[in-house]
């Protein structure tokens, strides 16, 4: 018996702790479904350029159709949980400068709150009127 209340207390101790989490929010219009050459249902998520005068392809991050949830009111809002520690790769297509010339990938690695406020940006804007 006192073997067995020993191994409890081990199994607690040993509990991973609860992750922080960040919930990030885009339009439905960003994220592109497709399947994985592993089988696997995914999405990319495109990132709008915050610069008007960027006239480069957007970058885009990919995760799992799973972790993607949809708004319950109507809008045409997604949300997905990420963990706050975490990384994300966001890639974006190069153009060939001749038309006989391959097109690259552009990688590049951030955290994931860095992300968050890359996907967010368009809170920042400011909102304009539109004119009828």
């Amino acid at each position: 018996m006192e073997d067995q209340e020993i191994n409890n207390t081990e199994v607690q101790e040993t509990e991973q702790q609860p992750v922080e989490t960040l919930t990030i929010k885009f339009s439905r219009k960003l994220a592109r479904p497709f399947t994985s050459s592993g089988g696997k249902e995914m999405a990319a998520i495109k990132i709008p350029n915050t610069d008007p005068e960027d006239k480069r392809a957007w970058e885009e991050f990919v995760l799992p159709v799973k972790m993607i949830h949809s708004d319950h009111y109507g809008s045409k809002t997604l949300w997905a949980k990420i963990p706050a520690d975490g990384s994300t790769t966001l890639s974006r297509s190069i153009k060939p400068s001749s038309e006989d010339g391959d097109w690259t990938k552009e990688e590049r690695t951030v955290d994931n709150k860095t992300l968050k406020s890359l996907v967010e940006a368009y809170k920042l804007k400011p909102k304009t009127q539109s004119t009828r």
